[in-house]
């Protein structure tokens, strides 16, 4: 794996993947006939995006703690 200032080369394919699998295809929306399937969707949704902002905002306090003068 390529490294280029630190960030790994591989890291954009990982976004692209991460968000995309945060988006309904059409299987998935025809199978959700219920509002409660739907609901709940959006609740994990909702609980992993907040766990990814809870470890960028780690990772930035880590990065700050080892770089501070």
């Amino acid at each position: 794996m390529r490294e280029f200032k630190g960030v790994s080369a591989l890291l954009p394919l990982w976004i692209v993947v991460a968000t995309g699998a945060l988006v309904p295809t059409v299987a998935q929306a025809q199978m959700m006939g219920g509002t409660m399937m739907g609901g709940m969707m959006w609740l994990m949704v909702i609980f992993w995006l907040l766990i990814a902002a809870v470890l960028v905002l780690a990772i930035a306090a880590l990065v700050k703690y080892l770089f501070k003068k």
